[in-house]
């Protein structure tokens, strides 16, 4: 009968254990804020485009849960955002870019599997022949989509 009395009180201080690290954490995650955003375990990473055409450029990305809108950049203009990559690893931002009517196409801007180790600040310069991708790395293309049309 002792045994069973300790197999209560260790149940019991376990269940109250888990609580409170649960309380803990979702306190922490509402109340901590980094760069004005809810904290988080993973680094805030920002995404910029910038227009280096001499026409309007027409740009709308999306992910999995969040649609940000279509813009339009004029020469030298910039878009960006910032996002926390999830805990699977398996963010992913595609972003759809246009010339007016003419479709230059759809392609994946931010993949946590390919780019979670290469950027923070990820730097797309759209140019005459295509999208260009940087590291954090200065001047370091390592990522090129060609334009449809």
């Amino acid at each position: 009968m002792i045994n069973s009395s300790k197999k209560n009180l260790i149940s019991t201080f376990s269940s109250i254990f888990t609580i409170c690290i649960v309380m803990i954490y979702v306190t922490c995650y509402e109340t901590f804020q980094q760069d004005g955003e809810p904290f988080s375990i993973r680094p805030l990473t920002t995404i910029t485009v910038r227009n280096n055409n001499d026409y309007l450029l027409g740009i709308h990305c999306k992910s999995e849960d969040d649609d940000l809108g279509f813009h339009i950049l004029k020469k030298g203009e910039l878009y960006g955002w910032k996002f926390h990559v999830n805990l699977r690893n398996s963010t992913l931002f595609f972003c759809g870019f246009s010339q007016g009517q003419d479709n230059k196409g759809v392609f994946d801007i931010y993949r946590a599997k390919r780019d979670f180790y290469r950027c923070r600040n990820c730097t797309w310069d759209a140019k005459k022949d295509g999208l260009y991708g940087y590291s954090n790395l200065p001047q370091t293309v390592i990522w090129f989509f060609k334009w449809l049309k």
